[in-house]
């Protein structure tokens, strides 16, 4: 399934982006962007053959968290680009030039043109920093927190309940240390 994202309309969107530095060529629809305005693309040189990433934090669609039997959480994970700013307006205004809009809704925009998918393990004791989920069941209940620590056996427990609220949707900024992701943060999106 593609996911792709130009944003909701609605009230501002809340920055919790994690930038690299310099600037960085990508393949795909736009071939020059600053990094300043978007995070660390996941799609050029970033992974060694045996498709592990290189340190660092990228951004990503998490579309399955697992428990394994050594207590280690499974993730598959789906690598976007995460614009901000004037890149999220560039990037909008090519890929729908006829919008009528005049920039980026809610002054983001993800791409995912390739869907391909990774897997990385995460120890129990990674940090996750969660903007919105499912707490009790009850839509009553869902509201915005921002950055509230999770374990990852709370996150697992968020994904393999996605009745009301689908964590799939949410971009993650995953940090990956000696290949394995240490960090999450989920990316709120209005």
């Amino acid at each position: 399934m593609i996911k792709t994202m130009m944003g909701i309309f609605g009230a501002g969107a809340a920055s919790l982006i994690f930038l690299t530095s310099g600037s960085l060529s990508q393949t795909g629809a736009v071939s020059t962007a600053e990094a300043s305005t978007v995070t660390q693309s996941v799609y050029q040189n970033t992974y060694t053959e045996d498709t592990t990433s290189a340190d660092g934090t990228y951004t990503v669609f998490i579309n399955e968290v697992k428990r394994d039997s050594n207590g280690e959480f499974n993730l598959t994970i789906d690598p976007i680009n995460w614009y901000t700013g004037e890149a999220a307006n560039k990037v909008f205004a090519k890929e729908n030039p006829d919008s009528g809009i005049d920039g980026a809704p809610d002054g983001y925009y993800i791409t995912n043109t390739d869907t391909t998918t990774f897997n990385y393990t995460a120890p129990a004791s990674a940090q996750v920093l969660m903007q919105i989920y499912d707490h009790t069941g009850s839509w009553q209940d869902i509201d915005t927190k921002w950055n509230e620590p999770v374990s990852m056996s709370k996150l697992n427990a968020i994904f393999q309940k996605p009745d009301l609220l689908d964590p799939t949707v949410f971009p993650y900024h995953i940090t990956v240390k000696d290949g394995a992701v240490v960090k999450i943060v989920q990316q709120y999106i209005p």
